[in-house]
């Protein structure tokens, strides 16, 4: 979490990072007793800054709230003007002679619910194939040696404003060690048929084309003539004058 925010606050942020809504009672502290009064004062200042909503169901991040918690940066940093580089970690297998591709389905923003290949922030100082390797442990507990197969930068817009800029250098592994954990805080992770993998990147906002040009080369049996590729996009949920 960002240090703009009171230690309560961050709990409350970070809770809903992790959940589509929640109920009044399921965001307070398990490991502390808070006044019930002073809970509720720095509750509703999130709602009143418009970084959590308040529904029927509970409550949930808003966009400007998704948009806090996916920012690694201080506000107040030298390097908030950077945008973050996420690595897409893509992993395949062959079981009785057919292709399948490692995916999860996110419990965590900015993707909630999102079922696709995973990723990750790339550290400071880290590079990428090895950030790769460090990510895909974390959320799966499995170990694959990656290579840098492409790159694609995202612009997204929501609400005719930027919503974020992201660099996603992709890392393809073609075998990986180890047993897969199937639930993690980051999402639920299962292996799928190549076909069904290339569907689940299909989402025309959320989505990151250079992911389904490396799945296609995979399932054509191109993935090591493949040239390294660079691209970078624009989307927008709405078309701005």
């Amino acid at each position: 979490m960002l240090p703009n925010f009171s230690p309560l606050q961050n709990h409350i942020l970070s809770k809903l990072k992790n959940a589509k809504f929640l109920r009044y009672s399921e965001l307070q502290p398990d490991t502390m007793k808070v006044p019930n009064d002073l809970f509720n004062y720095h509750l509703q200042y999130l709602v009143k800054k418009d970084f959590i909503i308040k529904s029927r169901t509970g409550y949930t991040l808003s966009d400007k709230g998704i948009k806090h918690v996916a920012d690694p940066y201080p506000s107040n940093s030298a390097i908030t003007s950077l945008f973050k580089i996420n690595v897409i970690t893509i992993v395949s297998r062959v079981v009785k002679g057919k292709i399948e591709i490692l995916n999860q389905v996110r419990t965590s923003n900015p993707s909630y619910g999102k079922v696709g290949v995973m990723g990750g922030v790339v550290l400071k100082g880290e590079l990428i194939e090895p950030a790769a390797t460090r990510k895909l442990k974390q959320e799966t507990g499995l170990d694959a040696q990656f290579r840098l197969v492409g790159c694609e930068r995202r612009i997204m817009y929501k609400g005719g404003e930027l919503f974020s800029d992201l660099m996603f250098p992709i890392a393809y592994a073609h075998t990986a060690k180890g047993t897969l954990i199937s639930d993690t805080d980051f999402g639920h992770n299962m292996w799928v048929p190549i076909n069904q993998a290339i569907k689940n990147e299909s989402d025309e906002f959320d989505s990151i084309t250079g992911i389904t040009t490396v799945l296609k080369a995979i399932k054509n049996g191109k993935i090591d003539t493949l040239p390294f590729f660079f691209t970078e996009e624009i989307k927008s949920d709405k078309i701005t004058k």
